[in-house]
């Protein structure tokens, strides 16, 4: 049982940490055309986009390759070790990319080591965002853990604020052209520099797994690869409740990088103001982030399945007008268009985390939650951006973005029919 200062404790510590590692991971959606034209050079620059975009989202396939491994490491070594370990991980890549040759420096091979190391960021992610969740929530009371999930959440998407906030001011300080030529490399530099602080926050972490007294000790690498191999077997047998949080979260985030990462770069491509599309995008991340905590508090009081429900109703309802809105390219439409969408997107968000973790029995939760957490943003969210792209730009089809987004709120509204009897968290629930 953790002493209340212990308590605020982990909660600072799953905030602020999850926002400087995913302040590394998000900064590169925010100077995508800058990594296109230095690492993918073009005489379209659709394609540029596109190519840079592809990069982003192979960050997202990779994460469930690190869940694999992240994930059964919480349930086995303790959440801080995951943790801390996804962490180093995290800030090594974002130094190596800030030092990268470019295009024009060392030819195919830059886009090479790019891709390499996007895959490196996305692996670290695996257990992260997921790993952070469900350390606040056991770290709480009962009746808080969706107020302190919510801010773990809230975290992650201080870290994207931070990574548009980063890229904005970088942008007006230097200009375009500097920009384009070795601008881009210092926002991720600095990533590497503030994951530091992360480690030696999340070193200092109470740990919220209790030990199980007739467990075998790992003390070598073989025993822990079994372990570890053991652990996903129980995932397999789990493969229904992996599906239903896959459902469960696939529609807020998909919704959320179609707004705040692809409308984003489009709105500063047609009004030639990139800069200004980030400063819009960091303005309304930031006015919705006591949403997400909103929504947390909202599943304590309510419960877990009646405001994921409400929550996903209403991003249904304003969904289709909001991007419609916000392709239309002007930094006006822009910030109508995420104004529109980032309250009960923000809500759904802080609501959704808690619900995923009291699907799951707590030997497993790392892994099954961090396996079907990944698998939706490599399959679905991380890929948004690519396919909004593609169906906006080179199909140029305004409805298809919308429609699109229609898919996964079908999905999420059933998962959340399926979850009635989680209206309330349970640190340890049963099989």
């Amino acid at each position: 049982m953790l002493t209340a200062a212990q308590r605020r404790t982990a909660a600072l510590a799953a905030l602020l940490g999850n926002a400087l590692e995913w302040y590394d991971f998000a900064v590169y959606g925010y100077v995508a055309s800058a990594l296109g034209r230095a690492f993918f050079p073009a005489e379209a620059p659709a394609l540029q986009t596109m190519a840079s975009f592809g990069v982003f989202a192979v960050g997202y396939l990779m994460r469930p390759v690190g869940s694999l491994l992240l994930g059964p490491i919480g349930d086995l070594l303790g959440r801080r070790q995951m943790l801390s370990l996804s962490i180093v991980i995290m800030g090594l890549s974002s130094l190596l990319i800030g030092l990268l040759p470019t295009h024009a420096q060392i030819g195919a091979a830059a886009g090479i080591l790019l891709v390499l190391l996007r895959m490196l960021q996305g692996f670290s992610v695996g257990g992260e965002f997921t790993g952070s969740i469900t350390y606040a929530a056991e770290a709480a009371r009962s009746s808080h853990a969706g107020l302190l999930s919510s801010l773990a959440t809230a975290g992650g998407l201080v870290g994207f604020s931070l990574g548009s906030l980063t890229a904005a001011v970088t942008g007006w300080s230097l200009g375009d052209a500097a920009m384009a030529a070795w601008g881009w490399r210092l926002p991720f530099l600095l990533g590497a520099a503030v994951a530091v602080l992360g480690l030696w926050m999340r070193r200092s972490m109470p740990e919220t797994l209790p030990p199980e007294e007739d467990a075998t000790p790992i003390r070598s690498f073989s025993a822990l690869a079994g372990a570890v191999g053991w652990r996903l077997q129980e995932v397999i047998r789990q493969w229904r409740l992996v599906l239903q949080v896959i459902a469960l979260v696939s529609f807020a985030n998909v919704v959320f990088y179609v707004a705040f990462v692809f409308l984003v770069d489009h709105a500063g491509q047609v009004s030639g103001n990139s800069a200004g599309a980030n400063t819009v995008a960091t303005l309304l991340q930031t006015l919705g982030l006591p949403v997400v905590v909103l929504g947390g508090h909202l599943a304590d009081r309510h419960g877990l399945v009646i405001a994921n429900r409400w929550g996903n109703l209403a991003l249904l309802v304003v969904m289709p007008l909001a991007l419609l809105i916000g392709q239309g390219g002007s930094l006006a439409q822009l910030a109508i268009g995420l104004a529109l969408v980032v309250v009960p997107l923000m809500a759904t968000m802080g609501a959704q985390g808690v619900l995923g973790v009291a699907l799951v029995p707590l030997r497993q939760r790392c892994a099954v939650f961090s396996i079907a957490y990944s698998l939706a943003m490599a399959l679905f969210a991380g890929t948004a951006p690519l396919v909004a792209s593609w169906l906006l730009e080179a199909r140029g089809w305004l409805w298809g973005t919308p429609l699109y987004c229609l898919i996964y709120a079908l999905l999420a509204i059933w998962a959340v029919q399926a979850s009635r009897g989680s209206d309330r968290f349970n640190a340890t629930p049963q099989p």
